[in-house]
């Protein structure tokens, strides 16, 4: 009974943190990010919930493919994200040989600028729909 007891309270604590809480929808997010006027293939693209404690939230990201397009996924929730306001963090890694469509390791190409989520540069707020976001043109 204790173990049973021990379990529930683990999985409750699991799934509260999230997203949001158990009962926030996902809503599918879109975009595009281009470094003047390229794809910028293999940024990840990071969004934080304003006013959220980032230890207890799942990540929220996205990595840009070859046509500068990228779609958000709710850590292990699932595509897309709740609704809210946002700062939005990127990073662009140089190739380092990881797999496609992974972030990469290495130093940011765009040096750090939109990187941290302290003072971001980009902000959004998603709606409790379809989310097609306005083109970002990054600059250096």
């Amino acid at each position: 009974m204790r173990d049973f007891i021990c379990w529930s309270i683990a999985l409750f604590a699991l799934t509260s943190a999230s997203c949001g809480s158990n009962n926030t929808s996902l809503y599918p997010v879109v975009g595009k990010v281009t470094y003047r006027g390229e794809p910028a293939v293999g940024a990840t693209v990071f969004f934080y919930r304003q006013g959220a404690d980032p230890l207890n939230e799942h990540t929220i990201m996205g990595i840009v493919q070859a046509d500068g397009s990228f779609e958000l996924v709710c850590g292990s929730l699932g595509k897309g994200a709740p609704a809210g306001d946002y700062d939005v963090a990127i990073e662009w890694k140089h190739f380092s040989g990881q797999g496609k469509g992974q972030p990469q390791r290495s130093a940011d190409k765009l040096g750090g600028r939109y990187s941290n989520p302290n003072r971001a540069r980009i902000h959004v707020t998603l709606k409790p729909q379809k989310n097609e976001l306005t083109p970002i043109d990054l600059e250096k």
